[in-house]
């Protein structure tokens, strides 16, 4: 297999013998595009077994995918060897994944030869990664064995397994390319939880004391499944809250939903259930659970829904997948949502913060500046109804303050009281929510 081939038909040609293309036996299999890193990995780890040699393959549409008949093709269709494509995918990690576009691996198994093609096919509403293996008729069994392992190894995705994912698109620059976004969360400590501490700890034991005891409650014959739902008013921190669940929970593979992105919610839950234990985080929920009565003739809404529900109904008791849900109206909650056992074991209201809550918003967001004496005290008495949000804006407001009139991150009480005005007197009907007031 040392030889320089022009095209794919005289690498088969020379690696199955020309008389024996005709017996060749193919076998396709059609993979989400997400997979690939995992898929690929499987693919080389199991091919490096033998010792194989790669080409590269001229594809000249992405979506019209690489198969071995067309490799067979003589003349001016020929398929052309071409250079190995790759393309970086960032997969979470300091260092991208190099993924290869598409190949062809030629290599002998107990003396037989087998050819296995890796490419992509692009659909206008999908991608996918198509993997076909080519061997002779006494060689299939390989077959089996091979799309097994592959099988395994894009379900139980070991590259993407305790990461942060959701279906987007990347936003930055980087020139990377993948089907699935690894969001880099920042953790968050208790400590930078400002809450009641009721209502923390009852957050923390619905939410992490259960996982705790997962193993305990199974051995009682108990579900391991949980579901939750974080309501309350903008602003007050639910999804500052979520992170400092998921923070806590480093072996848990947190999936990230917004109702924009429910479309894709078939594609999500199996993606929550291969990758147990698992967090579905769902944001926004009365955005497709509003009750019927304000559906008007949002049919698909409905049937969304529904399928929810279903998902979250279908699941084993021994799912290790906690559901959090989340709303600003929870009045406008679907009934069967909110109420029916089995997927939601319980609603937690994240409030607007009290006063002792506000003061230590101001400490955590102001630790850099220099508070008069007395002045965090009457921002307190000042901001009854503020959401967290908004104590986190009026912060920056004095810093800015303070630096343009030179006082370097000093926040007299008078300058503060002047802040509070400017911002209390911007409260509009539609500049209190942009703020975060609510009254």
């Amino acid at each position: 297999m040392e030889r320089h081939y022009n095209y794919a038909r005289q690498a088969l040609e020379d690696h199955f013998g020309a008389q024996r293309l005709s017996s060749i036996v193919t076998s396709r299999r059609q993979f989400a595009s997400h997979v690939l890193p995992d898929l690929q990995s499987a693919l080389i780890a199991e091919a490096d077994r033998y010792e194989p040699v790669l080409f590269g393959l001229h594809q000249s549409h992405p979506m019209q995918s690489l198969h071995a008949s067309a490799m067979l093709i003589m003349g001016d269709q020929a398929l052309q060897i071409a250079p190995v494509q790759r393309f970086d995918v960032d997969i979470g990690t300091d260092q991208p994944f190099s993924a290869i576009s598409n190949g062809l691996w030629l290599f002998e198994v107990d003396g037989e030869p087998v050819g296995v093609i890796l490419s992509r096919l692009v659909e206008p509403r999908a991608r996918y990664s198509i993997v076909e293996v080519i061997t002779l008729p006494q060689s299939v069994s390989f077959t089996t064995s091979l799309f097994e392992t592959l099988t395994n190894a894009a379900k139980t995705s070991q590259l993407y397994r305790g990461k942060t994912l959701s279906f987007e698109s990347a936003s930055d620059y980087s020139g990377m390319r993948s089907d699935m976004l690894v969001h880099r969360v920042p953790p968050v400590s208790r400590d930078k939880v400002i809450l009641e501490d009721a209502t923390l700890q009852r957050v923390e034991r619905h939410v992490l004391e259960h996982i705790y005891h997962r193993q305990g409650l199974r051995e009682l014959g108990q579900s391991t499944r949980k579901g939750i739902l974080l309501y309350g008013p903008p602003g007050t921190g639910k999804t500052h809250l979520i992170r400092y669940l998921t923070s806590q929970l480093p072996e848990h593979t947190t999936i990230l939903v917004t109702a924009e992105q429910v479309a894709n919610l078939g594609m999500y839950m199996t993606m929550a259930r291969a990758l147990q234990p698992s967090v579905f985080v769902l944001e926004d929920v009365d955005l497709i659970g509003r009750s019927r009565e304000g559906m008007g003739g949002a049919c698909s809404t409905e049937a969304t829904l529904n399928r929810l529900l279903n998902e979250m109904d279908g699941l084993g008791e021994e799912a290790e997948i906690l559901f959090i849900l989340t709303t600003n109206r929870p009045g406008a909650i679907e009934e069967a949502l909110a109420s029916r056992p089995g997927r939601i074991d319980e609603a937690i209201e994240v409030p607007l913060p009290d006063a002792d809550c506000r003061a230590r918003l101001l400490a955590l967001y102001g630790k850099a500046l220099t508070f008069e004496e007395g002045t965090i005290a009457a921002t307190v008495a000042a901001t009854q109804g503020a959401s967290a949000s908004f104590m986190k804006e009026l912060v920056r407001r004095f810093a800015q303050f303070s630096l343009a009139c030179g006082k370097d991150g000093r926040v007299p009480m008078a300058d503060a009281a002047a802040v509070v005005g400017d911002a209390l007197g911007s409260r509009t009907a539609i500049g209190g929510k942009l703020l975060g007031f609510h009254t």
